[in-house]
């Protein structure tokens, strides 16, 4: 390989993330549904036991303090359930030893998540600041006429550029963290040097093609739907399209589970492998920086 850093695969990694649901349909499928039924479960009885405000019954009575840490508890642990099925993702599509040993995996992952957040909340309010700055000088230069000028237009954009290619890079911290890496954060900036524009462009095309998938999902469960709930069916039918309509919302939920299940998976799949694509170049930066040592 010489001292030249491994450059991102982009169609091969978007081809493994989108095959990665069938592919691991077992063990990923059963643990993804059994992850929902236990997150649907803690907000149902959030709402049974009054510990949330029901809002279509009216029912908007203030939250006392203990009911706003019980839902803060609520929140956690569904999320928590959310990482064990991510990061579960990510040690399958890697082929990781011990596989189910979980436990430490998760920790890790959710303090990394916790400070990619935190440095997301930092950008986002330094964005926000030089887009105030750009728009309070616009308007000073030009008060009586202020409007939303191109470069304020501009700016956003570029910010939004900006942030996104920067979270493709410090993004893949999260498979590095599933994976037991140290210092996963520094590692995945350390590997994707020099390939920033490939993961901006695998991003892109990443959420370009998720859309596609949750647009076609929608037109085919909203179609049906508005389907079987047509008033001509209706009375042609009678209870036979009350039967239907009934079938059709087991159908729906189906549906719905298996295309949230493909869209979690192939998110995680896809910082996987772009993970396990960039990780040689950690070796490379090794051996470089122990040549220039030598020297």
């Amino acid at each position: 390989m010489g001292d030249r850093m491994v450059k991102l695969p982009v169609f091969d990694v978007l081809g493994k993330a989108f095959t990665a649901p069938f592919k691991f349909t077992w063990p990923l499928l059963p643990f993804y549904i059994v992850a929902a039924v236990i997150a649907l479960s803690l907000f149902g009885l959030a709402f049974a036991s009054g510990i949330i405000p029901n809002l279509e019954t009216g029912d908007t009575a203030a939250m006392t303090w203990q009911g706003g840490i019980s839902v803060f508890a609520l929140i956690l642990a569904a999320y928590l359930v959310f990482i064990l099925v991510a990061v579960l993702t990510h040690r399958v599509a890697a082929d990781a030893d011990h596989q189910w040993q979980l436990a430490m995996p998760v920790i890790r992952y959710f303090l990394i998540a916790l400070v990619l957040g935190l440095i997301g909340v930092v950008f986002y309010l330094a964005g926000l600041a030089v887009i105030f700055a750009v728009v309070g000088a616009e308007m000073a230069l030009d008060a009586e006429n202020a409007s939303f000028d191109p470069m304020t237009g501009f700016v956003l954009l570029a910010f939004v550029v900006l942030g996104i290619a920067i979270g493709a890079r410090l993004f893949l911290a999260l498979p590095a963290a599933a994976l037991e890496r140290k210092r996963p954060i520094s590692l995945s900036w350390r590997i994707s040097h020099g390939n920033t524009f490939r993961l901006l462009g695998a991003w892109v095309l990443y959420f370009i093609l998720m859309l596609a998938i949750n647009v076609a999902a929608f037109l085919i469960v909203g179609g049906t739907e508005a389907l079987m709930q047509s008033p001509d069916i209706a009375a042609d039918n009678g209870d036979a399209a009350l039967g239907w309509l009934g079938a059709f919302g087991a159908g729906w939920l189906i549906i719905n589970v298996i295309v949230n299940y493909y869209v979690t998976v192939a998110g995680a799949a896809f910082l996987t492998y772009s993970f396990i694509a960039l990780s040689p170049n950690s070796e490379q930066e090794a051996r470089v920086a122990n040549a220039a040592s030598q020297h």
